[in-house]
Parts: structure tokens; sequence; C-alpha cells
């Protein structure tokens, strides 16, 4: 799928624009923690869309969604990263 590839370059971008520190969330403390969480979500993401428990149609709103999760997040802070991902989790029952 389309958003699978999108979401790990947004994914990838979103980790090195992050350089330590910042909101407390508790799975996210570096960078190497916030990968392995962003990729997590690329999993259950693709698992919800092919399931059906997320509709195909919202895949291109979950891609505009994760475009702008550095939108408001300090340099370095891996935490609010996360805390915005959490959010599009939470929006789109993934």
């Amino acid at each position: 799928m389309k958003i699978v590839g999108i979401a790990a370059l947004a994914a990838g971008a979103l980790v090195l624009a992050a350089c330590g520190g910042g909101s407390s969330h508790a799975s996210c403390k570096d960078e190497a923690t916030t990968t392995a969480y962003m990729q997590k979500f690329t999993t259950d993401m693709t698992s919800a869309i092919t399931s059906g428990k997320v509709d195909p149609s919202k895949a291109s709103e979950i891609q505009a969604d994760l475009m702008k999760i550095p939108d408001g997040v300090k340099e370095g802070d891996y935490g609010g990263i996360c805390v915005k991902v959490d959010e599009i989790k939470k929006k789109y029952g993934i």
C-alpha cells in the first residue's frame, strides 16, 4: 500500500527532526525508542486498513495528519512526536 511507504518516510523524517529531550511519553525517550514506536504505528495502521477496521478511504487523511506531526513540536521533543501519533491512533481507531 502506498500509505505504508509514505508513513514510513514521514516517521523517519519526524525522528530525524527530533534531537533529544521534550515532552514526556512512556514509550518515546530518544531516537531509537521513537523510531520503534513509529514502526509499530505503521504496522498497526497497515493492519487496521487491511483488515477493514479503518476505512481505506481514510488513508489520505491519516497521511495528512502524519505530515502535520512536526507542527508545534519543539526540536528534540521525541515525546511530543509520540503524543501526536497517539492522537492520530485515537482519532482513527488504530
